[in-house]
């Protein structure tokens, strides 16, 4: 390229830098501009204290040259940047944003003033005025009815807010207590943020309110509680026939054909052993007639009347299975209550009335699906050929065979624990609040009872199975009458079937005629159940001291049950109740008293039906309790007493059997809540403390116990809210029972 040309490019290339130059502008009429318009933020007033606080954005524009920014008394930003204090160039078009933090004084102005070659404004900011506010917010407590006569109750807390200093608390009729502290009736004061609970001691005449008013600086609200009314004098439903036991069906022979050969046994040690005897004082055999059960069978056909069919077959699987498995095989529907199997007219009533009995247990064959997901739910399979399983072999069949029509058989299935599975293993569906059912499959159904799958997961499973414990042995029993030559047999299962449900066995043995009970040994029962449920657990003392009023102690719960405590149907429940005493006997500090009418003091569930009292680890307050219990949640995650409703368990808390991994648990045994991330609650055990403070320097005793029930009080205080006449009936011996606690274990100890 010829050197002229390569001068000419060159030159072209200079030209933009001669354009652009000052010089160059100049010299050809042109001029910078670095004066910005005029702008404007918006000062603010009544500002909180110590706030960071944003100023409105403001655009630079009127300049053609960038120019110099600059800030005191706060920080600013451009196009989004990070905000400086320092000195920068901005251009035109370019978003300013300032920011300062207010004063910590009240009534106090500041201000950020942003210079831009110039021209400037200032932000402004004005705290608010030192106002004293002692009004506090409205506030309210939850009034409770149905308390027993003379009992102390405890509201729910509230929280004072809304306030900015000491306010004025006083109380008319009832006393008292501030974040937890000791009840008074003398006025005092609150802060913001305080809690406060009321108590105060119900009337002791029936159906009479007493109130409570808490005021807060002429805020007030009135604590109310009704006591219950006067137990009914009557039932509603007319008395339960009893069924005739001497029933013959096309699989099933009642159990008073049985008791010709099978009662009248003695062991070696001249004990009664008689099988029919035992058995017909035990929830087995009176599974149909349980109260709380047609109680609940009502209420859920109530609250979803559309799933009756469903409703109707899952509750009769276990509670009636010889009808409800004669029905099925001759295609007849299936209906409990009503014109159903407890009507005395029904054609399979007396295979309904006479339980879970010897010809359904014994002839459950040892099908694969023992002990899986396929057999749980009540899907036994019972065969037409009437061979009755037992656990010996070396039998003389001919008078059974001749006398009955069943043939006696050998079978191990028979002691172990899969054939219980079958009824104690329960998945039930589950619906949203429309009745719209939202479990697909077996796998994904609600896990209602789990007693089999806890076992597995335990070391028991090695070791025992559910008949080595809930059937205890006794040796050389004939296990029948006749022949009279027949030779006794050891390691004989008494049928005792002793479980966990003192309660409802006091209440079968109280109202027989109402029921249509049979059975007079309940006393015999009911005493092994006393057994059985004070060797299921027991308290440990690990620590304790008292240093400048405040009184520390840990208490270890060990759990000696093969499943978890409590286990079966998430009604149950057990309430740690632990009292402090002065020298003097009096309670400076008690948590989880129970009340007579089964509710607990202080346990959220039992006055608040959203409510329930979550997993402690450390306990400092009387309305903390520590309560092991599964809480049902429904497709809302909200609580639900409605079995059909349950979807989840919002807590589960029940203690585990040893050698239970709650890591690795199966997710429909799985531990739910707080007690999960609670590293002292473990297989076989839970660890927990209690901080009592403000106490002098004295000797006290402190006394626990593990206090067990059938039915937590939200239970029946969610089922009593239908009228109908089983509810009714239901209500009248649960008011009437004096057993609906049960004390497992007791520890007390002197501190000093």
């Amino acid at each position: 390229m010829p050197v002229k040309f390569q001068r000419l490019i060159f030159l072209l290339c200079l030209l933009p830098v001669f354009v652009s130059s000052p010089a160059w502008a100049k010299r050809n009429g042109h001029r910078w501009d670095k004066t910005p318009d005029a702008f404007q933020f918006t000062d603010q007033t009544d500002v909180a204290l110590n706030t960071l606080v944003d100023a409105n954005s403001i655009t630079v524009s009127g300049i053609n040259a960038s120019i110099s920014a600059s800030i005191s008394g706060g920080e600013y930003a451009v196009n989004g940047g990070s905000y400086t204090t320092g000195s920068i160039k901005v251009n035109n078009g370019d978003i300013i944003n300032v920011r300062q933090t207010s004063s910590s004084e009240h009534s106090t102005s500041s201000s950020a003033v942003l210079d831009l070659n110039g021209v400037s404004d200032s932000f402004d900011l004005m705290t608010l005025a030192n106002t004293t506010d002692s009004t506090p917010d409205l506030f309210s407590f939850v009034d409770r009815v149905d308390v027993e006569l003379g009992s102390v109750n405890i509201s729910n807390s509230i929280i004072v807010s809304g306030i900015n200093t000491a306010a004025v608390i006083s109380i008319v009729g009832g006393e008292y207590a501030i974040n937890g502290g000791n009840y008074t009736a003398v006025a005092g004061e609150v802060l913001n943020g305080d809690t406060v609970t009321v108590r105060q001691t119900a009337s002791s005449v029936y159906s009479t309110a007493t109130h409570a008013t808490l005021d807060i600086a002429g805020v007030s609200d009135t604590y109310s509680v009704l006591t219950l009314a006067e137990p009914l004098l009557s039932f509603q439903l007319p008395p339960q026939p009893a069924g005739n036991a001497s029933f013959s069906s096309a699989h099933f022979s009642g159990s008073s054909n049985c008791a010709m050969c099978h009662d009248n046994l003695t062991d070696n040690q001249g004990n009664d052993v008689g099988i029919i005897k035992d058995w017909s004082a035990t929830m087995m055999a009176n599974s149909t007639r349980d109260p709380f059960w047609k109680a609940k069978v009502r209420t859920e056909l109530n609250r979803n009347p559309h799933l009756a069919d469903v409703i109707n077959d899952k509750c009769s699987r276990c509670h009636a299975p010889m009808a409800n498995f004669e029905a099925k095989k001759n295609n007849e529907p299936i209906e409990i209550l009503d014109n159903g199997f407890l009507n005395a007219n029904h054609a399979r009533h007396d295979e309904a009335m006479n339980g879970v009995s010897c010809t359904l247990c014994h002839q459950i064959q040892d099908a694969l699906t023992l002990g899986t997901l396929d057999g749980f739910t009540g899907k036994y399979e019972i065969g037409n050929n009437k061979e009755i399983y037992g656990p010996y072999d070396n039998l003389f069949p001919n008078p059974m065979v001749m006398n009955t029509g069943y043939t006696p058989m050998y079978s191990v299935h028979t002691k172990e624990s899969e054939m219980c599975a079958t009824c104690h293993n329960l998945k039930t569906p589950y619906v949203d609040e429309n009745g719209t059912v939202l479990s697909t499959t077996p796998e994904s159904e609600f896990p209602e009872q789990m007693p089999y799958s806890e076992w597995l997961h335990s070391d028991y499973a090695a070791t025992n199975s559910c008949q080595s414990c809930h059937m205890v042995r006794a040796n050389g029993v004939p296990i029948s009458n006749r022949p009279m030559w027949l030779q006794g047999r050891d390691d004989f299962a008494v049928h005792e079937f002793v479980g966990a449900n003192k309660f409802m066995l006091n209440v079968l043995k109280n109202n027989k005629q109402q029921l249509g009970v049979t059975a007079t040994n309940f006393d015999d029962i009911i005493a092994a159940t006393d057994v059985m449920l004070q060797s299921s657990a027991n308290i440990e003392l690990l620590s304790q001291s008292l240093n400048q009023g405040q009184l520390d102690f840990s208490l270890k719960i060990n759990s000696q049950t093969g499943h978890k405590l409590p286990s079966a149907y998430p009604s149950r429940r057990v309430i740690l109740h632990v009292t402090v005493l002065d020298s003097l006997n009096n309670v400076v500090f008690e948590s989880g008293k129970v009340n007579p009418n089964g509710s607990v003091q202080g346990l959220d569930a039992d006055f608040d039906a959203l409510a329930y009292e979550p997993h402690y680890d450390l306990i400092t307050t009387p309305d903390q309790v520590q309560v092991y219990e599964a809480i049902m949640g429904d497709t809302n995650d909200q609580v639900t007493y409605t079995l059909l409703r349950g979807s989840v368990y919002l807590k589960d808390n029940r203690l585990l059997p040893n050698g239970f991994n709650k890591s690795t648990a199966p997710e429909d045994i799985a531990v739910a809540g707080r007690a999960m991330n609670d590293n002292d609650f473990i297989g076989g055990s839970d660890q927990i403390a209690y901080r009592v403070s403000g106490l002098a320097a004295a000797t006290y005793t402190v006394r626990a116990e593990l206090v067990y029930q059938t039915i937590a009080y939200g239970f029946v205080r969610d089922l009593f809210e239908d009228n109908s006449a089983e509810v009714n009936d239901f209500k009248k011996m649960y008011n009437e029972s004096s057993s609906k606690s049960s004390v497992l274990t007791e520890l007390e100890f002197t501190v000093q």
